[in-house]
């Protein structure tokens, strides 16, 4: 038994030191397994975003009224942006597109169609759009409908579907989902091919067209009432050996918008937590930070992958884990459930600077003691890695294969 009075200060036990000591040394091990996989790190400056790559596929937000990207092979750029502001209504939500769906289609929309005359694509303006329903007429089984523009030799689209056989379908909730943006004044002068195609193939990522084949150069516009609101929608002819469908392969309703604000900026943060010092999953933390044309930033939790006790900090503001979630709880990393477009919690944010990357994460260990990861100089060893948005994470316990497939885009 000691007895206090007679030891030195030095040799009373402090819980915290001892803490300190074995974060210390779990640091260590991290810093060598890290260098001894990876390899010379020097000049590395931990942000990926800046050079591009990843697709553009997640979505801003899942939780209810907020808008959607329409998919491209860019993050951003062009006109392929994320969309208006979280927190903007969605002006044609599920419930109401399948409304108008199984309601209108037939007695009101479809004749309108028909009866409409054809006019030259000459798109301008800002719009939002949602897809009301795809058909097939004819032989065309194993053909993808798609809807977009060739820039530069690449592909990009508004809406590619697998149609259904038969009039209706494909259409509201079982159609292309979500109410997506499309901002026609940031579409190049030059190098541009619109077009609309029926491809086949079994996996619509892998199809490869030549747009000027399928040049869109008509399609349809009609307006009509659909229980005392008016609703417009454009009509795309993709088969061209249809005969009894016409420019009904995809129709989309569509609005214009006034100018508001759209995303200039996002990046991805993956972070290893430390509570495991050699996995390298980089999904303990994945979050996304937004900032809109009017200033205003958000931030979009992806993934927890880590049993720890989390709080992440983007510039001024700060979320954490608990009490949303529960501290050992594992969230949207599991090999076979992880959902990319999934947002775990979303809060807006105030100072943070992208080109900086003022962003952190603070944990807690198991045993209390607390340490904070911030975003590394260069060359050091990374807690925190920013990636382009759309970059999809591992799943639990499987590490990147190498530094570089932090900038590569998803197969």
């Amino acid at each position: 038994m000691a007895v206090s009075s007679c030891s030195k200060s030095g040799d009373v036990y402090d819980s915290n030191l001892v803490a300190e000591n074995d974060h210390a040394t779990v640091v260590e091990k991290y810093e060598a397994a890290f260098k001894a996989k990876f390899g010379d790190i020097s000049g590395e400056t931990w942000d990926y975003s800046i050079r591009g790559g990843a697709k553009a596929q997640t979505r801003v937000s899942a939780k209810p009224g907020a808008l959607t990207d329409w998919r491209g092979t860019e993050s951003y750029g062009y006109v392929w942006n994320y969309p208006e502001k979280a927190g903007v209504d969605d002006p044609m939500p599920e419930k109401e597109v399948n409304n108008l769906w199984q309601n209108y289609w037939d007695n009101t929309i479809l004749p309108a169609i028909n009866a409409a005359e054809a006019k030259a694509w000459n798109p301008d303006g800002k719009i939002v759009f949602r897809t009301l329903i795809t058909t097939r007429d004819g032989n065309t089984e194993n053909k993808y409908f798609a809807v977009g523009a060739e820039i530069a030799g690449i592909d990009l689209f508004l809406r590619m579907a697998s149609p259904a056989n038969g009039n209706n379908g494909k259409g509201g909730t079982t159609s292309d989902q979500h109410t997506s943006s499309i901002d026609f004044s940031k579409i190049p002068a030059q190098g541009v091919q619109w077009y609309a195609c029926a491809t086949e193939g079994n996996n619509k990522n892998q199809i490869g067209i030549n747009a000027a084949e399928w040049k869109l150069e008509n399609f349809k516009e009609v307006t009509v009432n659909c229980g005392g609101k008016e609703c417009t929608f454009w009509c795309f002819q993709c088969y061209k050996d249809a005969t009894t469908y016409t420019y009904t392969d995809i129709v989309l309703w569509v609005q214009k918008v006034p100018s508001v604000p759209v995303l200039s900026v996002l990046k991805r943060y993956m972070v290893e937590d430390l509570g495991e010092s050699d996995d390298f999953d980089f999904n303990d933390i994945v979050f996304d930070v937004c900032q809109y044309s009017d200033g205003k930033q958000w931030c979009f939790v992806r993934a927890l992958g880590g049993t720890l006790g989390i709080s992440i900090k983007v510039g001024n503001s700060t979320w954490s884990k608990e009490p949303t979630y529960a501290i050992t709880e594992m969230l949207n990393t599991t090999a076979g459930n992880v959902d990319y477009s999934k947002s775990l919690a979303d809060f807006e944010v105030t100072g943070w600077n992208h080109s900086q990357n003022n962003v952190s994460v603070e944990v807690t260990g198991k045993d209390g003691y607390k340490w904070v990861l911030n975003f590394p100089e260069v060359g050091e060893v990374p807690f925190i890695i920013a990636t382009a948005d759309g970059k999809e994470w591992m799943n639990e316990r499987v590490g990147v294969p190498n530094i570089e497939w932090f900038g590569l885009p998803n197969d």
